[in-house]
């Protein structure tokens, strides 16, 4: 087990949680009239494959994926996480584009699929199924640029934290204590994500141990004060 206390907490410019899960809530209602069922899909299902032609939206109900992009050689990066209340494969979608990363499930989720067709529909008919797309979309758009700039303005320990919180932000009850977690992500691949060694990750995480702010047992992560946790405010 990983037992998590807090650091001490440091902020930066984000999008408003608030104003994300209002516009996730408000698609999934609209999405949810079109009596689509939701699907469970174990950890390590690919959703679709980097090159192939974008067919369909995965609406993320629960849980979490990874965008894994491939390069020449066979080499593979973890680009970035969706987390629940996002859209995968939405730019293929409206570009009409072949996927530029393949997603596949980090955890158990609850997945709603719709046909590219059926998509395109509801964003050219109903105003507002596409204001509120629109807004998910601009919010990708604004984390993945937070995203970049986290590699040069933030320590690799900042970074840890604030991926962690990113983790727990999904489940709102765990605000204050108590959160006890497993990181979705193999430790190599944590490391990958932050742009570190797993070498170095390994080091962060016997600092946080030093100074009595984790303990690590089993793999579980537990937080007794999860807004301490250096992370980008909201």
């Amino acid at each position: 087990m990983i037992q998590l206390s807090p650091t001490t907490s440091a902020r930066a410019s984000s999008i408003p949680a608030e104003v994300t899960r209002r516009s996730a809530d408000e698609l999934l209602a609209l999405i949810a009239d079109l009596g689509l069922t939701p699907h469970l899909y174990p950890v390590g299902v690919e959703l679709f494959h980097q090159g192939e032609a974008a067919e369909e939206i995965f609406f993320i109900e629960t849980g979490l994926a990874k965008l894994v992009c491939s390069e020449e050689g066979g080499r593979e990066l973890i680009a970035d996480l969706r987390l629940a209340g996002t859209l995968l494969g939405l730019s293929g979608v409206i570009r009409k584009q072949n996927h530029h990363s393949t997603a596949i499930t980090a955890s158990r989720c609850r997945l709603i699929r719709v046909s590219a067709k059926r998509f395109m529909e509801l964003l050219d008919d109903n105003p507002r199924f596409a204001s509120t797309v629109q807004q998910i979309l601009s919010d990708e758009v604004i984390k993945q640029a937070a995203r970049i700039s986290e590699f040069a303005c933030l320590s690799a320990r900042q970074r840890l934290e604030n991926f962690i919180w990113r983790i727990i932000e999904q489940d709102p009850s765990t605000l204050q204590t108590g959160t006890r977690l497993q990181l979705p992500l193999r430790q190599w691949e944590v490391a990958q994500f932050l742009a570190i060694t797993p070498g170095y990750l390994c080091r962060l995480l016997a600092e946080m141990e030093s100074e009595e702010l984790i303990s690590r047992r089993n793999g579980w992560i537990v937080i007794a004060t999860r807004g301490n946790l250096w992370h980008r405010a909201d």
